[in-house]
């Protein structure tokens, strides 16, 4: 009987302590996580595609742009360092390896540029953001967890894309006509050169 009196006593004690502070004042550490684009109530002409995300559904790319993809670190507000900037051009786009340079690449379907984690040293612990822009049109962004094992990638949660870590992320997207008519979405936080 002492001993139920005491685990009683225990558990009001407990639910007590959680209900004097509201959900509301608890302060959250680390990068909020996001995907903006025309799937999360972003540019209604961008698309993130698989292996990314789920599959947005069918549209029409337009295949006559040069969007830039800046690969940074985030620390929640802002870019912090820039790791790469992909761009259509051979000449202008990140080198990680002499005679190595991925560029953007446009189809019918889509863009592609292939991001080679192995090549960054990147940090498990670190949360880094894909940027699409066109010029000065920030088009759409995509917070990356990079998982350290297996197991890490099956725990990534919501509202991030996964990558193991020195293993290859496919950045697919698709822009569709009036994408550059939007607003620019200001979701890279200004990126550091």
């Amino acid at each position: 009987m002492r001993l139920r009196l005491t685990l009683l006593t225990a558990a009001i004690a407990l639910i007590t302590a959680c209900t004097e502070h509201p959900a509301s004042s608890l302060v959250v550490a680390g990068p909020r996580d996001a995907i903006s684009d025309g799937a999360t109530d972003g540019n209604a002409h961008f698309f993130f595609l698989p292996p990314m995300v789920a599959n947005p559904g069918h549209g029409t790319n337009d295949a006559t742009l040069s969007p830039e993809v800046v690969i940074c670190q985030w620390d929640g507000t802002a870019c912090v360092a820039t790791l790469a900037t992909y761009t259509t051009d051979p000449g202008t786009t990140t080198t990680t390896q002499p005679g190595n340079s991925e560029t953007v690449r446009a189809s019918a379907a889509h863009y592609i540029v292939n991001w080679h984690t192995r090549d960054f040293g990147l940090d498990p612990a670190l949360t880094y953001r894909i940027c699409v822009k066109v010029g000065d049109v920030e088009l759409g962004f995509a917070d990356v967890d990079v998982a350290a094992s297996g197991r890490e990638l099956r725990d990534t949660g919501e509202g991030f894309v996964a990558v193991l870590n020195g293993r290859t992320l496919p950045i697919k997207f698709r822009i569709e006509q009036g994408a550059l008519d939007e607003p620019s979405i200001s979701g890279c936080g200004g990126q550091p050169t």
